[in-house]
């Protein structure tokens, strides 16, 4: 995954958190960490993605 992005409508339940706590930080909001080094964390971003309640998470291959 090149790029991941977090679409308007989280509503910080932690999930990614828990799942890529090296990825996402929660906050008010959720976040891509600035200094995430993501092709290290791809299956966990893939879970992350595919357990967000909301389905705001958005991994661009």
């Amino acid at each position: 995954m090149k790029k991941v992005l977090i679409k308007p409508g989280c509503i910080t339940c932690g999930t990614c958190e828990f799942i890529a706590p090296e990825v996402f930080e929660v906050t008010d909001i959720c976040r891509v960490k600035d200094n995430a080094y993501l092709q290290d964390s791809q299956e966990a971003i893939r879970q992350a993605i595919a357990q967000c309640p909301v389905n705001v998470i958005e991994g661009q291959e």
